[in-house]
Parts: C-alpha cells; sequence; structure tokens
C-alpha cells in the first residue's frame, strides 16, 4: 500500500490562490481597507511622497495582491518540503516581478497639489510591518 503523502499538492495551492483570492478582488474601497490592515509602511527615500494620491486604483491593487501573496506564502511555506519550497518561490517570483514593475511603471495622476510635474522623480520603500512573535518554551 502506497504511503499518502502529507505535504500540500503544490498546484493545487496555486489554482486555490489564484482562484479564491486574486480572481474574486474586493472593491477598490475594501481593498483600501484590507491594505491599512496589512500594515504596510512607505519610507521616502527621494521626492515628496505627499504630494502623491495612494487611493490610485492600480497602486491600491497592487499592494493587495502583494499582501494577499505574503500572507499565502507565510501561512503555506513552513508545510513543503525542500524541493516543493523550490517550486514555490519559482512559482511566486514570477508574480512577484510583475507586481513589482508594476509598481516602479505607476503614474500617480491625480495626484494631490498642483507642484507635481512629470520630471519630478519620487523613489519609496515599501514594507510591511512584522509583529515579533515570542516563543513560549
Amino acid at each position: 500500500m502506497k504511503k499518502k503523502d502529507s505535504t500540500p499538492d503544490m498546484m493545487h495551492l496555486f489554482k486555490s490562490f489564484k482562484k479564491d483570492v486574486l480572481d474574486k478582488k474586493p472593491t477598490h474601497e475594501q481593498m483600501m481597507r484590507e491594505v491599512y490592515m496589512m500594515k504596510f509602511k512607505i519610507r521616502p527615500l527621494q521626492g515628496d511622497v505627499s504630494k502623491l494620491n495612494f487611493s490610485n486604483a492600480t497602486f491600491v491593487e497592487t499592494i493587495w495582491q502583494l499582501g494577499k501573496m505574503d500572507d499565502f506564502i507565510e501561512k503555506h511555506l513552513r508545510k513543503l518540503d525542500k524541493k516543493q519550497e523550490f517550486a514555490f518561490f519559482h512559482y511566486f517570483e514570477g508574480m512577484y516581478k510583475q507586481l513589482q514593475d508594476t509598481l516602479n511603471n505607476l503614474h500617480f495622476s491625480g495626484q494631490k497639489g498642483d507642484m507635481f510635474v512629470k520630471r519630478d522623480f519620487i523613489e519609496m520603500e515599501i514594507f510591511k510591518e512584522r509583529e515579533n512573535k515570542k516563543r513560549s518554551n
């Protein structure tokens, strides 16, 4: 009798993530609430980010997708063996690169303030604040 593999089926995980999360996007307002709860932080590196409209639909959707990817990876990563882990990261690396390119090429139309012009250069770091979980011994 063949022993059933206890590790999750990778293709099933990917398909369910796409079908249950990415293909069922909530409204823009709900995405904004969820992004806020994901505790993303923005650190300006160059330029005046206060002039930007961070409710830009593409920006919010991209950050939302990155946050959902991060949550999914965090939830499933520990359940995988080394071979599956490699495939897992390979799959998400492509998605991550695509989302990163979207952010890099984003043009914030409808900015706050009328001083923002196309030649202004803004660079920012976007990261997710993590809670330090204390281990009990």
